[in-house]
């Protein structure tokens, strides 16, 4: 597993190699480099930034404490800082903080933290100690932060890649003739359809009934130049478990730490090229999510984080959409409706339009 501090070169599908600096949280990528000084010397530029290149200033001046093996920060100084008002909820258990567009909401011991309502699971639990509330620096910097001053993109958002899941061989679940590949490329279709009222222009990873390898489709995003990857799923749930229900929305996971789900892609926690793109992702991630449970009272599972293939192979800001349950008994059949269908795309194409007016420079 990578080191902070190590170099690793990336080689893309197209360009020059990337050079990979990693970072306690994170790695951050330079300029193309065409000869070995240019390498030497971004690599230095790199070791001297260290983990606080591309953070707010304010995150480093935080006082950090070690709580179970993790470094952790004060909820209450970091809400300073970043212009939030801070309040205990239930005294020695849960807090509020809030501002004019933003409230979010932490407990003790548990990894869920709601924003403005709707869920997002952390790499670690928020904990209470000495009428004190702290949550983990991974979390502060991997979704607190990224959520209550989101950074705007380098460059504008022009082009959308639609990925079904699934296709060809691969049928992703089935219930008698129905199965999982088919819908999603319905969703998909139907979700080009709604961006291109919108004004924007999406290109599908596959328009056909085709067997796409799953680091080939980031590679196919990455060649068409496109912006976001978006990647439409149905989820199933095991036997004994058929009451599960609800929309569930995936984002890479930080470097270091452990996906929501343990089969959430793989054991190793070292850097990949989606982390560099964590911030716009899970921004990406937080709106698909609130449009889905508050347009389509789909129940809200909230935005996770894994490794997938997909996503962690992404060279650009990349989600992963389970847009509900083929398993359960009354939500397949909303799924197999082609108007709800057409309601769950308008849903997940206005939250790429709220994402562009958030992220867009």
């Amino acid at each position: 597993m990578a080191r902070a501090g190590d170099a690793i070169v990336s080689r893309p599908s197209f360009g020059w190699p990337i050079l990979l600096v990693t970072t306690e949280v994170g790695f951050h990528i330079a300029r193309p480099m065409r000869c070995l000084a240019s390498l030497l010397t971004a690599l230095l530029l790199f070791a001297l930034a260290g983990d606080a290149a591309g953070a707010p200033v304010a995150l480093e001046k935080l006082e950090r404490v070690a709580i179970e093996g993790q470094t952790y920060v004060r909820v209450r100084d970091w809400a300073a800082a970043a212009g939030l008002a801070f309040a205990w909820v239930q005294p020695r258990h849960s807090v509020r903080l809030t501002n004019s567009k933003l409230t979010l909401q932490l407990t003790h011991d548990s990894k869920l933290l709601a924003a403005n309502g709707i869920n997002l699971w952390l790499s670690y639990p928020a904990k209470v100690r000495d009428d004190r509330c702290y949550v983990s620096l991974v979390d502060l910097k991997t979704t607190l932060a990224p959520l209550a001053t989101p950074v705007r993109n380098r460059s504008r958002m022009a082009l959308v890649a639609i990925d079904p899941g699934h296709g060809g061989r691969d049928r992703g679940f089935y219930s008698g003739s129905r199965f999982e590949k088919t819908y999603t490329l319905l969703l998909a279709q139907e979700l080009k359809t709604q961006l291109a009222r919108a004004g924007i222009k999406a290109t599908l990873v596959r328009s056909t009934d085709e067997y796409v390898d799953l680091t080939e489709r980031a590679d196919r995003a990455a060649s068409r130049k496109a912006n976001l990857l978006v990647s439409l799923h149905y989820n199933a749930a095991g036997s004994g478990n058929a009451e599960a229900q609800g929309a569930e929305t995936f984002v890479m996971t930080p470097v270091g730490a452990r996906s929501t789900n343990a089969q959430g892609g793989g054991g190793n926690t070292g850097p990949s090229p989606g982390n560099l793109y964590n911030d716009p992702s899970l921004m990406l991630g937080y709106l698909i999510q609130r449009s889905l449970v508050r347009n389509l009272a789909l129940s809200d599972r909230g935005v996770r984080r894994a490794r997938w293939e997909v996503l962690r192979e992404a060279k650009i800001p990349a989600v992963l959409v389970e847009g509900g349950f083929m398993s359960h008994a009354r939500e397949s059949q909303r799924i197999y409706d082609p108007v709800f269908r057409r309601k769950q795309a308008k849903a997940i194409a206005d939250a790429i339009v709220s994402y562009k007016m958030i992220m867009d420079p």
